[in-house]
């Protein structure tokens, strides 16, 4: 009997149940698909988000390391603490900044940024400290990057020319890049899951209505949904390889998938906003608009480099505003700022007039900053319009600046340097015009001076003194002598001042005013100070066996003044030394007092306080009136070996001697004539009512050991030797 047919039923259930089998064979292949497509978009995503967020960190990191490195190694070279205070603050202020730390080469704190430096010269002890102290000085271009859990830490070495001081340390937090791929993962993830439990939901929808649709259903769902999610994958790729660019082709769908392209395509586009702005702000001076340092360190390294092929030569223009920084200190940053601004404009419009219609002609100007910029020439007869060009800027500065109600007039010092007569390289071009420049402001300012020879050499030999100087400071071959001090009218040593000597194996005796100049221009200052001070008051102290009361002078420099910490070190050194604190006298110029008012007269305050001894050295050099000495409240001071060299023949001498002396006797102060050479000297300085005096008449400076045995000549100071 032959078996029936299946019927058209049993073949369409048979089809259905087939077509159902293959639909969920296909859903549930789909299904493992796309659950692996979306974990691994999740993946790929939130590594590229990471991956760029934290080299964004790190580029903002370094960007903010080069502007720091051009701007603080003059700061810190000069112990600048208030411009190191403005330099650092900005960046300190910062969301994504934990510290910025600048640090000398044995890893010491310099400055943080903060008002008060409570770490100021502690080594830094913390887990990354020696390795970063360890790369400072290394030739690498690229800061050092070091990554924590938590942060990345950058540093970098600061140098000065080719010569290492230290180095700026950045903390900056991952938090933000963290928090930021940790909230895209979980919003991808979230939308990811939306729309593709939405897709299953529809594709079983449609399974149970037609069943004969399960193929072209799942060949729509697999258009619709993995092409998609390739693409984000690919543009994802490409946003990790620094090309933020949204995913291609239209995009016309409303769903979950959809704005998940939108959201895509506008975060994509956020990212090539952010690093083009980044990349301005790396290249161009936020206040004036011109070219910062590093744009026009580029510019100037091509610059050079195409003179290989043009051979036109090259003119270099280093512009410093002069006595700028006493407008910021009276007027305020905002003034100043208004200021510079309104030089670079002045700036650019000599510029434009001087260029004519000739782009090729056109120099470059730029801001290195502060107050310092730069133009950059091209062509021939390159000195001769170097010098029209410098000339034009000066006498932009004869149109005074408005400020407010104030109208302000400044003028400015330009150094000039060409290639190749002066410099082979841009680095060489940029140094010849600085020195060129400082050139100009030692000739009285206000004009421009061409580089010479002589300059470089003049700066390598201070370099090269002081280095010899610091190293002669370490073998211990800086010592004191000591010059007495003796009352006029007894005849009685009551002191000496203490005198450096240096003598170095191959230079031989090197005179104080020359390596004193070197080390005020430096660090070694304070070294040196600390150096004179401690051995001074041990000195000192022994004397006091045979010779109770015997004081001895130091002299304090500006720069020691300017530091918070000399009453401390001050109570240091005579602790140390066991000496009485009225038997240490401190010698100040009155220049020094003028840098800081404030803070000098609080130092001032807290040494008479401590019944230490404060003398104006140099008096009638300076400012000298009778209100400026009653306010400073010093014990005494000091006549200048100037007019005491000429008080015998030059009657102006004479009068201003006796005008000293009766001024700071009118308010209780006593008086020193250093410098004195004969007896006739010293007699009419004791009918003029001088108390103290010194000078060769009486000793030229001698070691410590024979202070306490010193007696004055016999005779000299008997009244009956009128």
């Amino acid at each position: 009997m032959k078996r029936p047919s299946p019927g058209l039923g049993t073949k369409l259930g048979i089809s259905v149940l087939l077509a159902a089998v293959a639909l969920l064979g296909a859903l549930a292949l789909l299904w493992v698909t796309g659950t692996r497509n979306n974990e691994a978009l999740v993946e790929q995503s939130s590594r590229a988000i990471l991956d760029n967020a934290l080299s964004d960190l790190q580029l903002r990191g370094e960007v903010t390391l080069e502007h720091l490195a051009e701007e603080l190694p003059n700061l810190m070279y000069f112990y600048d603490f208030s411009g190191l205070r403005s330099a650092l603050a900005p960046v300190l202020a910062r969301d994504d900044v934990e510290y910025v730390q600048v640090f000398d080469l044995e890893g010491r704190l310099i400055h943080d940024g903060k008002r008060v430096l409570e770490r100021f010269g502690e080594r830094m002890d913390d887990p990354l400290a020696d390795t970063v102290i360890a790369a400072v000085g290394r030739p690498e271009d690229r800061p050092l990057a070091l990554w924590s859990e938590h942060r990345l830490d950058l540093s970098r070495t600061l140098m000065l020319g080719s010569v290492p001081l230290g180095g700026v340390r950045l903390g900056l937090s991952r938090g933000a890049a963290d928090a930021a791929v940790t909230r895209e993962q979980a919003e991808l993830t979230q939308r990811l899951r939306g729309r593709f439990e939405s897709q299953m939901h529809w594709l079983f929808v449609a399974f149970s209505i037609l069943v004969l649709g399960a193929a072209g259903a799942a060949w729509l769902i697999a258009r619709g949904l993995l092409r998609p999610i390739r693409a984000l994958a690919a543009a994802a790729d490409r946003i990790e390889h620094g090309q933020f660019e949204p995913v291609e082709g239209p995009n016309p769908r409303g769903d979950e998938l959809g704005k998940l392209v939108q959201s895509f395509n506008r975060m994509a586009l956020s990212l090539r906003d952010h690093d083009r702005e980044i990349r301005r702000l790396a290249y161009q001076d936020a206040l004036t608009g011109l070219p910062n340092r590093l744009m026009f360190r580029e510019l100037l390294d091509q610059a050079v480099g195409d003179q290989d092929h043009e051979l036109t030569g090259l003119g270099l223009l280093f512009i410093d505003l002069d006595d700028f920084k006493r407008i910021n200190d009276t007027l305020g940053h905002d003034a100043g700022d208004l200021v510079l601004t309104e030089f670079a404009r002045r700036l650019q419009d000599r510029v434009a007039a001087f260029a004519g219609h000739s782009e090729a002609e056109r120099p470059v100007i730029a801001r290195l900053g502060g107050d310092e910029f730069v133009a950059l020439l091209t062509g021939g007869d390159i000195k001769e319009r170097c010098t029209t060009l410098a000339r034009s800027i000066l006498s932009s500065l004869g149109e005074a600046f408005q400020v407010g109600d104030r109208q302000l007039f400044l003028s400015a010092s330009i150094g000039v340097s060409s290639f190749p007569d002066d410099a082979r390289s841009a680095r060489q071009l940029l140094k010849c015009g600085d020195l060129a420049m400082y050139q100009a402001k030692l000739e009285g300012k206000n004009g421009l001076f061409f580089y010479r020879d002589h300059l470089r050499a003049a700066a390598e030999e201070n370099l090269r003194l002081e280095q010899l100087l610091r190293e002669s400071l370490e073998r211990g071959e800086v010592d004191l002598n000591y010059q007495p001090i003796v009352a006029l009218d007894s005849g009685r040593v009551v002191g000496a001042e203490a005198l450096l000597r240096w003598h170095h194996p191959e230079l031989g005796q090197v005179e104080p005013d020359r390596f004193i100049a070197v080390a005020e221009s430096s660090t070694l200052i304070d070294e040196l100070g600390r150096f004179v001070l401690a051995r001074a008051c041990h000195d000192a102290a022994a004397w006091q066996e045979s010779c109770p009361g015997l004081r001895v002078g130091v002299n304090i420099s500006g720069r020691q003044l300017l530091r918070r910490d000399l009453v401390h070190l001050v109570e240091q050194s005579l602790a140390e030394s066991g000496l009485p604190a009225a038997c240490l006298s401190l010698e100040l110029t009155e220049s020094s007092l003028l840098h800081d008012r404030d803070l000098a007269a609080e130092t001032l305050l807290a040494l008479r306080q401590r019944d230490i001894n404060v003398w104006l050295d140099d008096f009638g050099t300076g400012f000298s009136g009778l209100n400026h000495l009653r306010q400073l409240r010093v014990s005494g001071v000091k006549i200048d070996r100037s007019f005491v060299a000429d008080i015998l023949s030059d009657p102006d001498d004479l009068a201003l001697s006796s005008a000293i002396i009766a001024m700071a006797h009118s308010v209780g102060m006593r008086v020193i004539a250093e410098g004195v050479e004969s007896r006739e000297q010293l007699e009419l300085l004791r009918d003029n009512g001088c108390d103290l005096v010194q000078g060769f008449l009486l000793a030229r400076p001698m070691p410590a050991a024979e202070i306490a045995a010193f007696r004055p000549e016999p005779g000299l100071f008997d009244p009956a030797s009128d």
